[in-house]
């Protein structure tokens, strides 16, 4: 199994993933190519043809992953291994409970600062809070 963790949303955040998981150490970032940045309550990726979503990767230990499920389901997220363009396999979360927003201010600011941390455009990320859902 993948020891990479595709974040998209508020794990994307430095300060917050050495809270949820200590010792996980970012291993890259990419674009997603068929995933759609969305946002409503809570960020979420939609397939999407079209769209690629940028994503950072993190290196991480089975503790982690369960850290991260309890973070993140098991009744609203499900994790799943997705194939990443450079031919390697990461855990990344879907949602499975549709949860309409919008989003506390301060989750956004925890999206912006993610985002800040990673060195992403932040094109992708206002597109998505514009769209809302």
């Amino acid at each position: 199994m993948s020891d990479l963790y595709a974040a998209y949303g508020s794990n994307l955040w430095h300060a917050q993933m050495a809270l949820r998981c200590p010792g996980a150490t970012v291993a890259g970032a990419l674009p997603l190519p068929g995933w759609r940045l969305a946002v409503r309550r809570f960020a979420l990726v939609e397939p999407d043809p079209a769209a690629a979503c940028p994503v950072g990767l993190w290196q991480v230990t089975a503790a982690h992953l369960a850290a991260l499920d309890r973070y993140e389901g098991p009744h609203t997220y499900a994790r799943r291994v997705i194939p990443l363009p450079d031919g390697r396999e990461a855990w990344i979360y879907l949602e499975l409970v549709h949860r309409p927003g919008p989003p506390a201010a301060e989750y956004v600011e925890r999206l912006r600062r993610g985002y800040a941390d990673f060195g992403f455009d932040p094109a992708p990320l206002d597109a998505a809070l514009a769209r809302g859902g």
